[in-house]
């Protein structure tokens, strides 16, 4: 499936991986997309970052239902590393699964 972004070029929808989010969190990076297409079988805390160890605030960080979202990835959240993760820990006792696709 292809789609244009602002400018008019194609996007792939590119499936990634399915990714098991536990009680520690983790890490993906999300560099590559503009967009991503998320679904989870669970609920789960999830921020954005520019490093690739993972940290999750239950406190402080967004949390996301079960279900399919779709999120826009931030860009230039750093001058000198243009990395993007996305860093996701469960909310319950029980491992979700976490599928996403890049836009």
């Amino acid at each position: 499936m292809y789609r244009r972004d602002d400018s008019g070029a194609y996007n792939k929808w590119n499936v990634q991986g399915a990714v098991t989010v536990g009680a520690s969190a983790s890490a993906t990076n999300v560099s590559n997309a503009k967009i991503i297409g998320v679904h989870t079988d669970g609920e789960i805390y999830f921020n954005f970052a520019t490093g690739s160890t993972p940290s999750v605030s239950s406190a402080n960080d967004l949390k996301l239902s079960s279900g399919l979202t779709f999120l826009n990835v931030p860009r230039s959240m750093s001058v000198t590393d243009p990395a993007v993760y996305l860093h996701a820990q469960r909310v319950g006792s029980s491992d979700i699964t976490m599928r996403v696709v890049f836009l």
